[in-house]
């Protein structure tokens, strides 16, 4: 049949006006299947199954009609078989990609994506990166910093799960499907806007957008004083509250903010741009100070400052003893006054703990990560430094739980990885450490763990060939960072021929933390006490961890008194008579205590 015949017998049996009216009704079911479906709970693979049987149908339904024949004596089989197959070559086709797009959408099609949850919670939202439509690249401190108020503010919703910031932030300018980025985040609503500043006056649009089939449930635009930003910021957490009621049956109770001085927020928003991204952290420190002193009740300000501090250790090159004191007590006194006027709040807490964990009192540390977590459950910076205490005390397989869900909530968060490849060495699990590493060069490759981690885990463990070859694979792709580790392995694996006169200089200029790894390797103990007496706090609260996740070497050093002493002046076996002793050291009466005595037990 000519391709002309064939479109006339197709008009002739009335096969597009049949498809027409299949498309028009199928698409108005599907609609109204996507608000009901949620109204009355149904699991979230009925509206896919109701979706495929709706494209099932339309090249059956176009088939029927070219078969059949509508006339005066009733529906008949219409003879005229010609071009027949064609069309249901078509219709053939047609069904193969409906089956297609159904069975990719499951899960199990896309293994290798550890961001792709099995089933999104119902309950579950992301704020995406607003977009800075403002005209001014250099103000995009102040679309994300809307956007992570936003979130912080949703994060209140008790039954309501909120993607972590991290995660989110992947997302940022590279648009896309939303229902794809909904399904990596594993959520099942989005709310993505934009924030057009001029001046003191912001224009902030907003809409709440179904995953599952791009709807747009609300969507509004405000125009606002930016003093009134606090009152905006809940006020559009109210309305996503209220649009998600009739489908979830959750409610926003979001409690009202006093108002913030521009200027303060301003400085607030800059400051926390540079925290996120871990970009000089001095002047972030800088912003912080300005938006306090502008605003001294403001309390968020007093915690991020205090954060601020907190973090600075870990990318300060060639951090002093001295500069950490400062640092230390910069971040005492701001997480006072936090304390002093928000006692209540996750940030709070956090950065309580975290003081409470450079004056080596871990229980109290302890106690203040626990609060916070029950504060925020979303909040995942504190869980990052929870799961490091627990390491740093001996509780790795506490630490290795914790650290797992740590990147489960957001698997973006590179600080959470290194959690992972932290206990996972000290517990000696390969995979879980391959897999760590694996995870951090593909999300932070700059971070040293990324690099080192697989040279560290074999030093850890004695491992000689096994950290040669770790050193080749560092010293082919990262050149310059290997330096101090070509000089450092050949002397910590007892190579003979070393010259030793340049080691203290090399130990010293290794970055933080890296030179413990072959001390203890070699069983240097006065070198490995001497050099994390220069480290100051941060690095005095790894004392045990790295002795502990270190078999054989490690266990060994343990039996020596110079260790005990030094675990002693670092506040350790307090916290273990509260809490409990790890394996391998236990109590000798009430005052006194061993450990290495059962060192293979840990692992």
């Amino acid at each position: 049949m000519k391709i002309d015949n064939f479109f006339a017998e197709l008009k002739r049996r009335k096969v597009f006006k049949v498809g027409a009216a299949y498309l028009v009704v199928a698409w108005l079911a599907v609609q109204a299947a996507s608000i009901g479906f949620p109204a009355f709970d149904a699991p979230p693979w009925a509206l896919r199954i109701f979706i495929l049987i709706a494209l099932l149908g339309f090249p059956i339904a176009v088939v029927m009609a070219w078969v059949f024949d509508i006339t005066r004596e009733g529906v008949k089989l219409d003879s005229q078989a010609s071009g027949s197959k064609g069309l249901f070559a078509a219709a053939a086709l047609l069904i193969v990609l409906a089956l297609g797009w159904y069975f990719y959408g499951q899960p199990s099609f896309r293994k290798g994506d550890v961001t792709t949850p099995a089933v999104a919670d119902r309950n579950s939202i992301a704020v995406l990166p607003f977009t800075n439509i403002s005209g001014k690249a250099d103000e995009d401190y102040f679309s994300d910093g809307m956007t992570e108020e936003l979130l912080n503010v949703l994060a209140k919703v008790p039954q309501l799960k909120v993607v972590a910031r991290t995660s989110v932030f992947q997302f940022k300018a590279k648009g896309g499907d939303i229902r794809e980025i909904g399904r990596k985040l594993g959520v099942t609503n989005i709310v993505e806007g934009s924030v057009r500043r001029d001046g003191p006056d912001v224009r902030i649009t907003a809409q709440l957008v179904r995953v599952a089939d791009g709807f747009h449930i609300w969507s509004e635009t405000y125009d606002r004083k930016l003093e009134r930003v606090f009152a905006l910021q809940d006020e559009i957490a109210q309305r996503i509250g209220a649009a998600l009621k009739l489908s979830l049956g959750i409610s926003a109770p979001i409690g009202a903010r006093a108002p913030i001085d521009p200027e303060a927020y301003e400085e607030y928003l800059k400051g926390r741009a540079l925290l996120r991204q871990r970009h000089d952290l001095p002047a972030a420190i800088a912003h912080f100070k300005k938006a306090v002193a502008k605003a001294p009740e403001f309390a968020a300000g007093w915690s991020s400052l205090s954060l601020t501090y907190e973090v600075s250790f870990w990318y300060t090159e060639h951090m002093t003893a001295a500069f950490q004191v400062e640092l230390l007590a910069g971040e005492a006194a701001a997480a006072e006054r936090a304390a002093a006027l928000e006692p209540d709040a996750a940030a709070t807490e956090h950065a309580l703990g975290n003081v409470a964990r450079a004056q080596f009192k871990y229980a109290l540390a302890e106690r203040h990560y626990l609060r916070s977590m029950q504060i925020d459950p979303s909040y995942p910076d504190v869980r990052e430094d929870y799961s490091e205490l627990l390491y740093e005390v001996g509780r790795v397989e506490d630490s290795a739980r914790a650290a797992r869900q740590l990147v489960t909530l957001d698997p973006y968060f590179s600080v959470g990885w290194a959690r992972v490849v932290n206990a996972a060495t000290a517990l000696d699990r390969r995979a879980e450490v391959e897999e760590g590493v694996r995870q951090l060069r593909g999300i932070a490759p700059v971070l040293f763990m990324g690099k080192f981690g697989l040279l560290d885990y074999a030093l850890a463990h004695g491992r000689a060939d096994e950290a040669r070859a770790a050193l080749a694979e560092i010293e082919t792709r990262w050149p310059k960072d290997a330096e101090f580790a070509r000089q450092l392995l050949p002397w910590a694996l007892g190579e003979p021929g070393i010259d030793a006169r340049n080691l203290p200089a090399v130990i010293a200029a290794a970055p933080e933390g890296e030179a413990t790894y072959y001390l203890i390797a070699r069983q240097d103990i006065d070198g490995y006490n001497a050099d994390i007496q220069t480290r100051g706090a941060i690095l005095q609260a790894y004392y045990f961890a790295n002795l502990y996740s270190s078999r054989p070497a490690g266990h060994a050093m343990l039996r020596d008194p110079r260790v005990k002493a030094m675990l002693v002046r670092y506040g350790f076996p307090a916290y273990w008579r509260e809490k409990g002793w790890p394996a391998g050291c236990q109590p000798l009466g009430e005052t006194d205590f061993e450990c290495g005595t059962d060192a293979a037990s840990v692992h």
